[in-house]
């Protein structure tokens, strides 16, 4: 998973740093999931994959292999939990509902 991410990371043209950011984790975490050290938790994972504008089954091999509902089950509810975690970050930034 973390060659997935950091392969994702480098075609979004984007540091370690700003993904960190983006995501709220430490520049460190970033390089300990690519690394494969560390494995994000379920919805940290959907939201680096909503950054990244992957799939979440596209960072997990092991259900790309799967195949079928396998791989669209995870995307779909990678959308949900980074729609969620998106509408969190609003909330705590003040901005939601705001146009």
């Amino acid at each position: 998973m973390g060659a997935k991410i950091r392969a994702a990371r480098k075609d979004a043209d984007l540091v370690q740093a700003q993904l960190a950011q983006m995501v709220g984790l430490s520049r460190a975490s970033i390089t300990n999931i690519e690394a494969g050290s560390q494995a994000p938790p379920p919805y940290k994972l959907a939201l680096i994959a909503d950054v990244l504008r992957v799939s979440a089954a596209d960072l997990l091999p092991e259900l790309a292999e799967l195949g079928g509902v396998a791989t669209r089950m995870p995307e779909h509810l990678a959308e949900a939990l980074a729609s969620v975690t998106s509408a969190a970050s609003e909330i705590e930034d003040g901005s939601h509902g705001q146009s």
